[in-house]
């Protein structure tokens, strides 16, 4: 492949030298010079281009997508948006700004221009998996889910978007319909990141780590950068009470997705679990500037409060954890702590009852037997 990229380089070379005020052929060569990673060849090729045809959409376009390569992602944003004042609206400039914005992590600024490029009769096939993509990372679901779906029914043939699609029926709680999707894909496409991390995941929520952990090795493997997989091998480790691990897994999921609530409140429980609630509320805290309406963030600070010695102001955040939801884990296991010191015993086995019963994290994936071992574990759960 990189021979034939080199001769077809050579030829345009060949005709530029013949023909140097010919923008077709500095476009070709600007283009071939970023397939090859060359970068500062590229950027040469555009330069010629440009001073020939300033106005060159094609040029001014790759200029762009050579500098998101290069991770001079304002300079690209700047590049499409100027594309944009000049009046134009073709899918590729749509769907290569949202792309850029999602790079940056703004994910609310680059949806309506992914929206904008899906909505295209004339869309690329990634289009609407970036679009549903920055509807997921902005917490909106079941309009993830829809805009997945739509983009299956125009780009059946566009596989990407059944890994995805597992990924968002996970998190829509469409267990059943994660579960089917997912096998679909690894008997297609043994492998897919997407799906290994769906199916290890809902093994994971059974205690099935015979299942769970090749799959979510294998998902490592493939995407190096999937937090999700990521945070599924640090459970794994967790729930066989190897909390050293758990973290650092952890850890390492949240390099990829720091803006994923679940995962701090797993890197709180990590730290709970090994007595040292001061870091525990430095998690907890980063999950409570994300969202301070979240329950299980209050109960897990009602639990570090309790390891701090402060009751008073633990019970204040189990009214909080509880009044937004009562089923809340780690609101109910501080309930029952405050009663067990309180000397309510009876009242406190029955939360604890209650608790074991209910999901451990907010992720989707039901562990309260594994927490439940963990604790089991811990220092801070023994007798003295």
């Amino acid at each position: 492949m990189m021979t034939e990229l080199k001769q077809r380089l050579s030829r345009v070379q060949a005709y530029l030298e013949a023909d140097p005020a010919n923008t077709h052929l500095w476009f070709e060569l600007a283009d071939l010079n970023l397939q090859a990673g060359r970068s500062s060849e590229c950027e040469e090729a555009l330069r010629r281009l440009l001073a020939l045809d300033p106005a060159h959409f094609g040029g001014r376009s790759l200029q762009g997508v050579c500098l998101m390569r290069q991770a001079r992602l304002d300079d690209a944003v700047a590049v499409f948006q100027a594309l944009q004042a000049d009046g134009w609206s073709e899918p590729a400039l749509f769907y290569n700004l949202a792309y850029a914005l999602m790079l940056q992590g703004r994910y609310a600024e680059a949806e309506p221009h992914a929206a904008a490029a899906a909505s295209r009769l004339d869309a690329l096939p990634e289009a609407g998996p970036l679009h549903a993509r920055a509807l997921h990372f902005l917490g909106r679901v079941d309009e993830a889910v829809a805009a997945a779906e739509q983009a299956l029914r125009r780009h059946p043939e566009h596989l990407p978007l059944y890994g995805l699609l597992a990924t968002l029926y996970l998190d829509q709680e469409n267990l059943a319909a994660a579960e089917i999707i997912a096998r679909q894909v690894l008997d297609a496409a043994p492998g897919d990141p997407d799906a290994a991390t769906t199916l290890g995941m809902l093994a994971l929520s059974q205690q099935d780590l015979p299942v769970a952990l090749p799959l979510l090795r294998q998902a490592c493997a493939r995407k190096p950068n999937s937090g999700r997989a990521q945070m599924g091998l640090g459970l794994a480790a967790m729930l066989e009470g190897r909390l050293d691990e758990a973290e650092a897994g952890v850890v390492q999921a949240l390099r990829h997705m720091p803006g994923h609530i679940g995962s701090w409140h797993v890197l709180a429980w990590c730290r709970i679990l090994q007595n040292r609630p001061a870091e525990a509320k430095e998690a907890l805290l980063e999950a409570l500037r994300l969202d301070r309406n979240f329950a299980d963030t209050h109960g897990g600070l009602a639990v570090v409060a309790i390891m701090e010695g402060h009751a008073q102001e633990a019970q204040q955040s189990v009214r909080r954890a509880l009044g937004l939801n009562p089923n809340s884990f780690p609101g109910l296991y501080a309930q029952s702590l405050l009663l067990q010191a309180a000397g309510q015993p009876a009242q406190a086995k029955a939360i604890h009852e209650r608790l074991m019963s209910s999901a451990v994290l907010p992720d989707g994936t039901r562990l309260n037997e594994a927490v439940a071992k963990a604790m089991a574990l811990s220092p801070f759960n023994r007798d003295a």
